[in-house]
């Protein structure tokens, strides 16, 4: 488990360039559900509190919220399959531990929930503040998604199920040739110290429920 703290502050961004950000975030969000390719939520932020003063990375999730955000996710890769997807889904969270951000389904073999997550909320927040963000999601990511997640900056992953467990249902499906590269190798060949917990053994039955009815369908 990586727990290091990381002690580099990620670069600010002038007032030209947060609202370039913000209005390029907008406007691929809005491309992307034209395109009928996302079913990426994108939560208001007007309640927010983004900076107080407080420390950039915040407190640790509780393993009540880590479970509570993992079957959440769940819930979503649920629709997901229905919507006739892969079952995997991914959420953004706040640095307060509670505020839904963003919510993400699978969409297709190269733009996998994770991934189009991190991507879009690159796009949409800054690097500071997504360092202070938690994603989850209901499978381990894979080292694509693993490596789009350092790139946006996203400073803490929680997974329910790991790719090891995951290949035990997909085994060799032509639909889903699941790696074995675990998101921690990634993180440690890295250059930032971005926090991992996973897999979260009380919301393994229910994730593994979906994937068995999924592949074994």
């Amino acid at each position: 488990m990586n727990n290091n703290v990381h002690n580099e502050q990620p670069g600010r961004y002038s007032r030209r360039e947060i609202f370039r950000r913000f209005l390029a975030g907008s406007m691929a969000s809005a491309l992307t559900v034209i395109a009928g390719r996302s079913i990426a939520e994108d939560k208001p932020r007007e309640n927010m509190q983004i900076d107080k003063g407080e420390s950039v990375l915040g407190v640790d999730p509780t393993p009540e919220q880590m479970q509570r955000h993992l079957l959440a996710a769940n819930e979503v890769a649920r629709q997901t399959m229905h919507q006739g997807h892969h079952p995997f889904a991914a959420i953004l969270i706040a640095a307060d531990n509670e505020t839904v951000l963003m919510t993400q389904g699978n969409i297709n073999t190269v733009n996998h929930a994770e991934s189009t997550l991190a991507r879009l909320a690159a796009e949409k927040y800054t690097a500071e503040f997504l360092w202070g963000c938690t994603l989850y999601t209901t499978v381990e990511p894979c080292a694509m998604c693993a490596g789009t997640q350092y790139w946006a900056n996203i400073g803490r992953l929680v997974y329910g199920m790991s790719e090891r467990q995951l290949l035990d249902f997909t085994g060799a499906n032509s639909e889903n040739p699941t790696m074995d590269i675990p998101s921690r190798y990634v993180f440690a060949h890295s250059q930032k110290s971005i926090k991992v917990w996973g897999p979260v053994e009380s919301v393994l039955e229910p994730i593994a429920k979906l994937h068995q009815y999924f592949w074994n369908k």
